[in-house]
């Protein structure tokens, strides 16, 4: 073949004839809903991280462990206090009129895949200060999970006992006593820690397959 219709046919591959190598590479808001979809069923345990083949996970086990396969960061690089990862942009920066919304304002049109979604509400939590203000009251996390499209979020979650994927509108609906609104931010390129630590990754074991 000539060197030149090669290389026109290379460069018809990569963008102007379609994007057909670009068009499969997934984004990586998708890989982290699809990373997260693997532990799906898994058992909610408070702090879990899936050390042992008795652990479950929690909420925030979930962003981490899909965090991790996204980037090149090992779980132990996130904070557990949102407002330190928050600020840092650990996943994701904040997103302009849903940082924080009320939870009978939310418009799911503005919600995109892969978005990292913080329930927040009145209570005050001791080991942190608020993360900021709704309605003119100081609001603070209390649970999370990351939207998964189609009106739909993928949270570890108590109230279930397991890692599900389930209708966001109408979570938020039968606990609207715990939680009043949300703070969602949003990854551009992935995961950005302030201090990234290699370490061994969270590891799905065939007892938590078979949990599922």
């Amino acid at each position: 073949m000539p060197k030149l219709v090669y290389r026109g046919i290379l460069l018809l591959m990569l963008g102007g004839g379609g994007g057909v190598l670009a068009q499969q590479r997934p984004t990586s808001s998708e890989r982290f809903v699809t990373a997260a979809r693997e532990v799906l069923g898994v058992p909610y345990d408070f702090g879990g991280r899936l050390r042992e083949a008795e652990d479950g996970i929690d909420c925030q086990g979930v962003l981490f462990y899909a965090a991790e396969r996204v980037g090149q960061c090992g779980w132990k690089s996130f904070s557990v206090m949102p407002t330190q990862s928050v600020p840092d942009g650990e996943l994701g920066v904040s997103v302009e009129g849903l940082s924080p919304v009320a939870s009978s304002e939310l418009e799911l049109s503005k919600l995109q895949p892969g978005d990292v979604l913080l329930l927040v509400g009145h209570g005050r939590n001791p080991a942190e200060p608020s993360i900021g203000m709704l309605k003119g009251q100081p609001v603070w996390v209390w649970h999370t999970g990351l939207y998964s499209g189609g009106g739909k979020w993928i949270v570890g979650d108590h109230f279930a006992g397991q890692v599900v994927e389930v209708d966001l509108k109408q979570y938020l609906a039968e606990h609207a006593d715990s939680y009043v609104g949300l703070w969602v931010t949003r990854m551009a390129e992935g995961p950005r820690p302030k201090r990234c630590r290699k370490h061994a990754p969270m590891k799905l074991t065939p007892a938590h397959r078979t949990a599922r």
